[in-house]
């Protein structure tokens, strides 16, 4: 059997886009004399819909393209992921759908469920994730609940279908992630293949750091527990829940039967590639092409999401504040790989607090990227705002409007991003970014309506010391990012107790606070301050070893266990505070970590 994989860009809400593309893999498939065509679970509809599932004439087309695929099976077969829908209304009174496999081959659907008189031309997933970004229950049924629904054990319904002398067992996705639950679809199927046959994984899996790691060793598992090769199709492309973006990076996979992955496809790249099957065993003759890792694969990650998104919004151009600190530098860089640096305008915002070292900083990466640059003081604007605030009064109120200390440093915050940045995009006709990273959305250290404000925050997955990292890794091959930008110390540069030149800086502590703020927000098992507070009582040795911070570094900054105990409820009180109110007003998140603030991570206010 010849088997062409289709790692496709999936397009959501665009079913007949994807329908074109698919169109194109089928093409080339059948030019390389393929068998059977295999495309990722919810190529035709998307995958991050959400409530668009609710939309009936939506799910209708998807329907007809469904259709459409199947016609085109007539010279050879085709797998591939789409949404079903029963006759019937589910228990929510709404369309009962399905995440589901279909197999079209000479011209028609295959039976895949065929159980006591059950019989449907399509195979549901088994499995429906409702965790992090995940919400399938609440569009989906599933074949647990067709099985439920008819008496019939799970065991019993979920087969392989046989093509030509051959038994496919076909899952989706979460099928193959079965640990955690009661139900494990390749326990199932294993039993019920052997030496000859094939296991194939349909996929719409979203990008995290050290994902293919971890698939392989799941994915491997499988295939060499039932000593049977295994083929795992994802989708590339990028799809957002309107709090998070996620790339889809494809990294399809071939497993051999003692598990090894013996093949992978292109990252973050539509591809397609044939794939032999003979004798029981898969083999490929393209060469593997070589893939970054570390923080060079997030870099690549954010970029390619950058570039999909924007054009997605219609963005052909973005304006940044540079204020020569690393966090704006990194963005720059990132936004101008995406879409080029002609595209990407630079505006440095000073005021009498801003040093001589970040404004030549500022127009040293601008001169080392080749973007437009313009230098637009804002100190007049906002000491005249100043100026006539203090004329008014209320009526009914005595407060005087002194705008002064932390007043005055949200001002500028503000006028620099809602007011200067919108406005110079509005006129170049572009959008402007957000350049908060994942340390100071943890706690709020940002501006609600100031720094917070932009189109999208390409650094708000990342910790600060992870931008320090990837500021290192894109001045590895060639100086961009001035070394100014990475040596100072972190400061917003509001006030003169801010000033760089002094060493003077932000109050989060890198990399402790780092590591601090991921113990409570990133964990499976969500820890608290109780947790961290538990953990100090095992010493200070231990608290840092758990949490993975260099004991001499924490050591030269906390004198005392009083110390430590009031700076952790200080930033717990702000993370459970002032900060929750500011993140849920965030722009969208580029996702790249295993929690990401926004949908993944859901919140509510609750005191």
């Amino acid at each position: 059997m010849r088997i062409y994989v289709a790692q496709m860009e999936v397009v959501p809400g665009n079913p007949e886009k994807n329908f074109s593309t698919m169109q194109k893999f089928i093409g080339e498939g059948v030019q390389a004399s393929a068998d059977l065509i295999v495309f990722p679970e919810m190529c035709v509809p998307g995958y991050l819909l959400s409530d668009l599932w609710e939309e009936n004439s939506f799910v209708e087309r998807c329907i007809q393209v469904n259709e459409s695929v199947r016609e085109l099976s007539k010279n050879v077969d085709i797998l591939f992921g789409s949404v079903a829908k029963e006759e019937e209304n589910g228990e929510n009174g709404r369309s009962l759908l399905y995440n589901a496999a279909y197999y079209a081959s000479k011209g028609n659907f295959k039976t895949l469920v065929d159980c006591q008189g059950i019989q449907k031309k399509f195979l549901p997933k088994t499995l429906l994730p409702s965790y992090r970004e995940f919400e399938e229950p609440r569009y989906f049924s599933d074949l647990r609940k067709l099985a439920q629904t008819n008496g019939i054990p799970v065991s019993e319904i979920l087969c392989p279908v046989e093509v030509n002398g051959v038994k496919l067992a076909i899952t989706v996705c979460e099928d193959g992630w079965d640990s955690l639950y009661k139900i494990k679809p390749f326990e199932i199927l294993q039993k019920k293949i052997s030496s000859g046959d094939l296991m194939i994984n349909i996929s719409c899996s979203p990008y995290t750091q050290g994902k293919d790691k971890a698939r392989d060793r799941v994915f491997g598992a499988h295939a060499k527990n039932a000593n049977v090769p295994l083929l795992y199709v994802n989708a590339v492309g990028t799809q957002n829940n309107g709090k998070n973006i996620y790339a889809f990076e494809g990294d399809s996979s071939v497993y051999n039967a003692m598990g090894e992955s013996i093949f992978s496809l292109p990252i973050f790249e539509e591809h397609g590639t044939l794939v032999n099957f003979e004798n029981g065993k898969l083999s490929v003759s393209e060469e593997e092409a070589p893939r970054k890792t570390g923080i060079a694969e997030v870099h690549q990650a954010l970029v390619y999401m950058i570039r999909k998104n924007l054009t997605r919004f219609s963005i052909r151009k973005i304006v940044i504040g540079a204020s020569g600190g690393i966090d704006s530098a990194v963005s720059a860089v990132l936004y101008a790989e995406a879409i080029g640096s002609e595209n990407v305008f630079l505006v440095n915002m000073p005021t009498r607090f801003n040093s001589n070292t970040t404004r030549n900083a500022a127009k040293d990466l601008a001169d080392n990227l080749g973007c437009p640059y313009m230098v637009a003081p804002i100190e007049e604007v906002a000491d005249a705002l100043r100026a006539s605030l203090a004329k008014d009064s209320f009526v009914r109120n005595d407060t005087q409007m002194i705008v002064e200390g932390i007043h005055y440093e949200n001002l500028q915050a503000r006028l620099r991003s809602a007011a200067f940045l919108a406005t110079v995009a509005s006129v170049v006709g572009a959008g402007f970014t957000c350049n908060g990273n994942k340390s100071e959305v943890t706690v709020g250290y940002c501006t609600l309506y100031g720094d917070t404000s932009g189109v999208m925050c390409a650094l708000g997955d990342l910790w600060k010391t992870q931008v320090y990292e990837l500021a290192r890794e894109i001045n590895s091959q060639k100086v961009v990012i001035p070394q100014a930008s990475i040596d100072i110390p972190a400061s917003a540069e509001l006030s003169d107790a801010q000033n760089v030149d002094e060493g003077k800086g932000d109050p989060i502590i890198y990399p402790y606070h780092d590591r601090l703020f991921a113990f409570w927000m990133e964990r499976w098992q969500r820890n608290s301050i109780a947790d961290s507070e538990a953990l100090l009582e095992k010493g200070i040795s231990e608290y840092c070893k758990e949490l993975g911070v260099d004991e001499a570094f924490f050591r030269s900054k906390f004198q005392s266990k009083e110390e430590i105990l009031s700076d952790m409820k200080r930033w717990w009180s702000r993370y459970k505070g002032i900060a929750l109110a500011k993140r849920i007003q965030m722009p969208p998140i580029l996702s790249v970590s295993r929690r990401a603030f926004g949908f993944d991570y859901r919140e509510a206010q609750l005191g």
